[in-house]
């Protein structure tokens, strides 16, 4: 593969830099600029600017013109993500459900439901939540017990999700419920869009380790979802989810590696200017060592990522998302590691305070990174997709 951008995606890249030069206001730029916004204000311009990049047709490049797209390829659509990242541009209020909900309705969904759901999704018209995982299945999706009874032309949803993102202020939901609890777990699974304004549907904010209230648990009780509402067929979820995953372990991944590679220039730079010992840290080999093992684990990153690009491209099957889901998540942990202890003592500062570096971007980024091993299948069951699926070991008995 040659690596190297073509003039063509420099010429999208410059294109994309002048646009945001005439469209992202200067007051919703850097980590800070929302941080001291109420939850709806926040909210309001996440939707706001999401609006806008899709109205510019920018938001997904990769997208067909017809969606409010380019008909460009991923690897354009990754360029747009690193300018959003230099700009320092506010998160998508859709980002999650854009790269995980959003190929999975181009895949499974009715002609009708991509019409009624598609556009509303991109434009944040429609903010959406995803509701996988549950206090009983996380990494193990195929146990999920939140159950769907037909009755009539209506499911009656009842059971728990948690980890739901941005739930409390979401407009419709993407469910994995069991819809036939007589066959074997994985053969009992369907997808619903769930209507989040529905009757029966308990929301409960949960405050994470960054202080953020993005998670949700949500309870639902005798909630009745048209018979529509299912996604590529009943009791055939697991095909669906197992696309949904794909795109979150994937391509999602993908994107987000280019904010870690981010972080780390901006580790980079502290390295030149302080360290824990009264001098830079880049003249201590101990760091300058592990910075670049940080730098050759972003650029192993990058690389699996440009192949796995090219492989979806070209329509070829790829197994490459648990890897880099893996190697990133963890990869991210020891990044963060590095900044706080050039940080020393700083680095027990938080964001607001007057000597926090970056805003306690890197004590943020390392609270956060405790999730990235977990989120989206741990780190243990990445490793036995990976010795299963991948390298073709036996399974232990």
């Amino acid at each position: 593969m040659d690596f190297r951008p073509s003039p063509h995606v420099e010429r999208i890249r410059a294109e994309f830099r002048s646009w945001l030069e005439k469209n992202l206001p200067d007051e919703w730029r850097g980590r800070g600029a929302l941080a001291s916004s109420s939850e709806g204000d926040r909210i309001a311009v996440m939707r706001a600017w999401q609006r806008r990049l899709y109205e510019g047709r920018w938001l997904l490049v990769h997208w067909p013109n017809e969606l409010g797209g380019r008909g460009l390829s991923l690897l354009e659509h990754l360029i747009v993500q690193e300018e959003l990242l230099v700009a320092e541009a506010p998160p998508l209020v859709n980002a999650a459900s854009l790269s995980i909900v959003g190929p999975t309705l181009r895949t499974f969904a009715t002609d009708e439901q991509k019409k009624r759901h598609l556009e509303r999704m991109l434009s944040a018209e429609d903010v959406w939540c995803i509701g996988f995982s549950e206090p009983g299945a996380g990494s193990d999706l195929g146990s999920v017990r939140t159950r769907a009874e037909r009755k009539g032309d209506v499911w009656v949803l009842n059971g728990q999700k948690v980890w739901t993102t941005y739930a409390h202020v979401a407009d419709w939901g993407f469910f994995l419920v069991r819809t036939d609890p007589n066959v074997p777990k994985h053969k009992g699974l369907s997808t619903v869009l769930l209507d989040m304004k529905s009757p029966g549907i308990t929301i409960r904010p949960l405050v994470e380790i960054t202080g953020d209230v993005d998670f949700n648990e949500v309870f639902l009780e005798n909630v009745a979802v048209p018979a529509a509402s299912v996604i590529g067929g009943e009791n055939r979820g697991w095909n669906v989810i197992l696309t949904s995953l794909g795109h979150e372990r994937g391509t999602l991944n993908v994107v987000d590696h280019v904010r870690l590679t981010r972080d780390l220039e901006r580790i980079v730079r502290l390295a030149r200017e302080s360290g824990p010992y009264g001098r830079a840290a880049r003249e201590e080999p101990v760091f300058r060592q592990r910075i670049a093992q940080c730098r050759i684990e972003m650029e192993i990153v990058r690389l699996f990522s440009m192949k796995m690009m090219s492989d979806l491209e070209l329509g070829r099957p790829t197994k490459d998302a648990s890897i880099i889901k893996l190697y990133s998540s963890e990869a991210a942990q020891r990044l963060y590691d590095v900044a706080l202890e050039i940080l020393g003592p700083y680095s027990q500062l938080w964001h607001g305070e007057r000597r926090a570096h970056e805003d306690a971007l890197f004590q943020h980024g390392r609270l956060l990174s405790f999730a990235r091993t977990i989120a989206a299948g741990t780190s243990e069951i990445q490793r036995n997709i990976i010795a299963e699926r991948i390298l073709g070991l036996p399974r232990q008995p």
